[in-house]
């Protein structure tokens, strides 16, 4: 019978497939050997080294003697070494430097799991991985005390002196699933700033039961704590909390507010009926994007007398907020895009929830704080060299009328 074109090539890549795995077993293999031979040398060479002579040599200035050897196996990020020969000596002195004392895995290994649990990678998945990876699957009590030594960065950063240099900085939260008897959405707070020289740091988070004027007070007064004392603050960038504007002013009485753009339109959208909404949304965006603060005005003037009969619950919903929403006008017009929305720290949670998808809930708070930690940490490495758009040395343009 003869076999077909997708047949034959289906044969083709399994056996290739197959090949290539008894290829990379095999060398995996001679990995472990060779590493088990130069473990075994490095030893022998210490233990010489300590006693001051080679096997069967005697001296009359020691009574120190080998004695033998053990087996230790070593996990390694090449599988599992076993029965490497551990020389020993007869007074128990002598331990080696290539192997660290109690240590069995590989600094590499336990890195490279914790990549994997930030990654978002649940505990119960865990073990299969490193099974694969390692030639050793890890139990998930294990690798959740791997990942504990986190925990000491993480309370470090969280309580790091911040440093009084921070221009504009938006504030906002978002809902983690955290399991303590049950698991419930609790919200993170966040705060995000921009240096005098333009670039984002990831300043402060907070894990809490909601999002509350409240909860912000006690966040921002945290900031105030650790340096934050606003002397060149000039903004605060947030959405429509009920009372967040206003215990941020409290604490930072020499700053404005912006409200998030994005969101008041999302305020509006929901005054409005299916049938105008789009006409009154993509009138009313104009007053967004105007070349001043006083064109911004006419803007929505023109926009209020055409709307205000037909819609008005969402003519007042701008209006009522209108200073806040058009503050961004009042700063460097190469600034306005970064400003007047809260993109910076949305675009941060969305990297929070890739992250954490596919794990369902976080076990407890101290994991949630890790994992934020991690990912944290490695976006502020990530803008350390990149500054926002605005902050071009070549930009020189004044700021937008008042």
């Amino acid at each position: 019978m003869e076999i077909s074109l997708s047949e034959k090539f289906q044969n083709v890549y399994v056996n290739e497939k197959w090949g290539q795995e008894i290829f990379i077993d095999g060398l995996a293999q001679y990995i472990r050997e060779f590493l088990k031979h130069a473990f075994e040398e490095a030893i022998r060479l210490e233990l010489q080294e300590m006693l001051g002579r080679k096997p069967y040599e005697r001296t009359e200035s020691t009574n120190n003697y080998r004695n033998g050897s053990y087996d230790r196996d070593l996990e390694t990020r090449f599988g599992v070494i076993e029965d490497i020969k551990v020389a020993r000596d007869r007074n128990g002195e002598f331990y080696p430097r290539v192997l660290e004392r109690y240590r069995r895995r590989e600094e590499k290994i336990d890195q490279r799991i914790i990549e994997l649990f930030i990654g978002g990678i649940s505990t119960r998945k865990m073990k299969k991985i490193t099974r694969d990876l390692f030639g050793k699957g890890y139990s998930a009590s294990t690798i959740s005390k791997i990942n504990k030594q986190l925990t000491e960065e993480m309370r470090a950063w969280m309580e790091a002196p911040i440093e009084d240099n921070i221009k504009y900085i938006y504030l906002d939260g978002l809902n983690l699933p955290v399991k303590r008897f049950a698991v419930s959405k609790e919200s993170l707070l966040m705060a995000i700033g921009i240096t005098t020289d333009g670039y984002r740091v990831i300043l402060a988070v907070q894990l809490g039961d909601r999002e509350s004027a409240s909860s912000w007070l006690e966040f921002l007064k945290d900031l105030k704590r650790r340096g934050l004392k606003g002397e060149h603050l000039e903004l605060g960038i947030m959405d429509g909390l009920t009372g967040l504007e206003n215990v941020f002013l409290e604490c930072f009485p020499k700053a404005k507010t912006q409200r998030c753009v994005v969101h008041k339109l999302r305020n509006i959208a929901a005054k409005l009926p299916r049938k105008i909404q789009k006409d009154c949304l993509d009138h009313v965006k104009r007053v967004f994007y105007a070349n001043s603060y006083d064109e911004a005005l006419n803007r929505f003037n023109d926009w209020k007398s055409h709307w205000d009969k037909v819609a008005p619950g969402a003519v007042h919903c701008l209006e009522k907020d209108l200073d806040s929403v058009l503050q961004f006008y009042h700063f460097p017009k190469h600034h306005w895009k970064i400003i007047r929305t809260t993109n910076i720290i949305e675009r941060t949670f969305k990297e929070f929830r890739r992250r954490t998808r596919q794990m369902d809930s976080l076990p407890n708070e101290d994991c949630c704080l890790r994992c934020v930690y991690a990912i944290a940490s490695n976006l502020n490495d990530c803008w350390a060299n990149r500054k926002v758009d605005g902050f071009s040395p070549r930009r020189k343009e004044n700021a937008g009328a008042a």
